[in-house]
């Protein structure tokens, strides 16, 4: 007997109806076999779906729901696995549904994930070029255009020889809030995007991966979905012979990414566009339909990294050190770390360098001007008198927490004191009582107590996650523009290291159970890639929290040598341009401008349009390599 299908109305009531007849019916349906928990971790830890059933149904734990919702892959494993044909993947999707209802801050550990996809949906990133009398289009998502904008840009072209109205759809599926259960704005914006093309002439969507195949083939509403790989089986000459093909004998295994489990055409369709480069194919254990998660799927990572390491570790082992090829970029991504995982693309395109492990997937900082890059591409070479970007989407509406609004009162408050505060002190004439020349004379006094005691604060500072820039202007006003820079650079640069080390060879463990989410992973493989110089890109750009930025580098393989010395030249800049306005802090107070002040102001403007500038040179090279 089938499970239904969670509904996707937005309505709350009858979200919370859903959830129950859900529950109902797993506790019920659920023969408790077995079968399921054996090939899954999430289960193994938590007990079986008639279990987890009954205790949701009798509400003592507030907590567990949440815990249950996010611990959870949704990558239908049990699914294909149960005899009783329940789909329970239906029930945890409709579980995070409630739980963000009842729960709308635990989207917070995904901000990071939100971010991306509210770039992906924006007028910045998004563009529709629909030719004249086009009725097709090409939907390559985010994560694709992102590392592989050239191949995109050569498979569009090669695909519209065979189909001249064919147009490009550079967008965001909004997979990411479906998975996260946030349906109100899934609905909204997935719907605007749904409006958009089908407004425009729009009758068929070609996907390349595989999320953005699911979304459209399931919430479409009259929009049909085929995979580009399928289009690809069926022309095999519409793909372009590469420069150099590959050894016959070679052997590769096949990654089948979790949600296009069911997807029976796509996977007889890579295995055909593989086999027809000469290559031989031994199967996983797990696939096609009972493949297993990379372990991404669900966004475990931000709540359960555990859980997901193990999946990626268990699909690493399976490969068996063989060439591990995949049609999804996200799974590409996550597993390259674990095992030489490689695009079908990029085997079809480039079957040399992908095979060997040295075509790596691109910098995560990069993607996004990759994207922007193929966007400006698209414009200029695309004639499509019905191209336009997204236009901007209502944000979902959530009724304001009261959390939001006493934090709004907190900044006025804090705003109004300090304004109050610095009337008070000259109106009351203490101001002219304090006097930095005098000041630094009595700290003078104290010999090299005052400079060592300073240093050793601000060392310990990012060990124990205390903000620096307090302590930086202190040391602008306590030591002047020339010493407070070198002892505050020192104990900066201490701190940062010992953080760095105790990352390393102290809490590695913990530390990595707090460094989760997409942008941590991503950081990783770009310091296994860059060095080095993502080092000085991160202090010179602060993208990255200060004091988790440290621990994160003690997690990866950088050389400890090369960290400390880029991190100290790199933070200077910043270290200067604070210390010169916090050494002329009081004298601006008296009304006098001096010149460490017009230094520091000018040098953080110039920080501050360093990553325009940084994005001008990018787009610059790339246009012209």
């Amino acid at each position: 007997m089938g499970c239904p299908q969670p509904l996707t109305c937005n309505d709350p009531t009858q979200m919370r109806q859903n959830l129950d007849r859900l529950l109902d019916h797993v506790s019920t349906g659920c023969s408790e076999c077995g079968a399921c928990v054996r090939g899954c971790a999430f289960l193994q830890q938590y007990g079986n779906p008639a279990q987890l059933a009954r205790r949701l149904q009798q509400g003592d734990d507030p907590r567990l729901a949440a815990t249950l919702a996010f611990s959870c892959s949704l990558c239908g494993l049990c699914d294909a696995l149960c005899p009783e044909r329940l789909s329970l993947s239906a029930l945890f999707l409709q579980l995070r549904r409630a739980v963000v209802i009842d729960q709308p801050q635990i989207l917070r550990r995904f901000r990071g994930l939100r971010s991306y996809e509210n770039l992906g949906t924006s007028k910045r990133f998004t563009w529709h070029a629909l030719p004249e009398g086009c009725q097709m289009v090409f939907f390559p998502g985010c994560a694709l255009a992102g590392n592989r904008p050239a191949t995109v840009w050569q498979l569009y072209e090669q695909l519209r020889r065979q189909q001249p109205t064919l147009g490009l759809v550079l967008d965001c599926c909004t997979k990411p809030s479906h998975d996260l259960g946030d349906q109100q704005r899934f609905s909204q914006r997935f719907g605007q995007l749904r409006d958009l093309l089908q407004a425009g002439g729009v009758t068929t969507v070609l996907t390349a991966c595989p999320n953005c195949y699911e979304v459209f083939r399931r919430y479409g509403n009259g929009l049909q979905c085929h995979s580009v790989y399928e289009e690809l089986a069926q022309q095999p000459a519409t793909l372009p012979v590469p420069p150099a093909t590959v050894t016959p004998a070679l052997t590769v295994t096949i990654h089948d990414p979790c949600v296009n489990r069911q997807a029976l055409p796509v996977q007889q369709a890579v295995r055909q566009l593989l086999e027809q480069r000469g290559l031989k194919i031994e199967e996983m254990r797990n696939s096609g339909r009972t493949t297993l998660c990379c372990g991404e799927g669900g966004c475990v990572m931000a709540t359960a990294p555990q859980l997901a390491l193990k999946w990626r570790d268990r699909r690493a082992e399976q490969a068996q050190d063989r060439p591990l090829v995949t049609y999804c970029a996200g799974c590409m991504e996550f597993l390259r770390p674990v095992s030489n995982c490689c695009h079908v693309l990029d085997v079809l395109l480039q079957p040399t360098a992908a095979l060997d492990g040295s075509l790596k997937p691109v910098p995560s900082l990069l993607r996004y001007k990759n994207r922007l890059s193929l966007k400006r591409r698209a414009r200029h070479q695309i004639l499509a008198p019905n191209a336009q970007e997204r236009p901007m989407s209502e944000p979902a509406t959530r009724p304001a927490s009261a959390a939001t609004g006493r934090q709004k009162l907190m900044r006025l408050a804090v705003l109004a004191l300090l304004i109050g505060s610095i009337v008070a002190l000259r109106a009351s004439g203490l101001l002219d009582q304090f006097d930095p020349q005098q000041l630094r004379a009595t700290i003078t006094g104290y010999g090299l107590w005052a400079p060592l005691i300073f240093m050793l604060l601000y060392s310990l500072a990012p060990v124990f996650f205390l903000p620096g820039l307090p302590l930086t202007m202190l040391g602008g006003i306590l030591f002047g523009p020339v010493w407070g820079v070198v002892y505050t650079l020192t104990g900066a640069t201490a701190g940062a290291s010992l953080a760095f080390l105790v990352a390393r060879y102290l809490g590695r463990d913990w530390i990595a159970t707090k460094l989760t989410g997409e942008r941590w992973q991503k950081l990783d493989a770009d310091v296994a890639r860059q060095g080095w110089k993502m080092v000085a890109f991160t202090r010179l750009i602060p993208l990255f929290p200060f004091n988790l930025l440290n621990y994160a580098f003690g997690l990866t393989n950088i050389r400890f040598s090369h960290y400390v010395l880029t991190s100290a030249v790199c933070m200077a800049p910043a270290t200067v341009a604070y210390i010169a306005l916090s050494s002329s802090f009081t004298d601006l107070l008296r009304g006098t401008l001096t010149t460490e002040l017009l230094v520091g102001l000018v040098l953080l403007v110039l920080l501050a349009l360093l990553p325009l500038g940084w994005k001008k040179w990018q787009a610059r090279r790339q246009s012209h390599p």
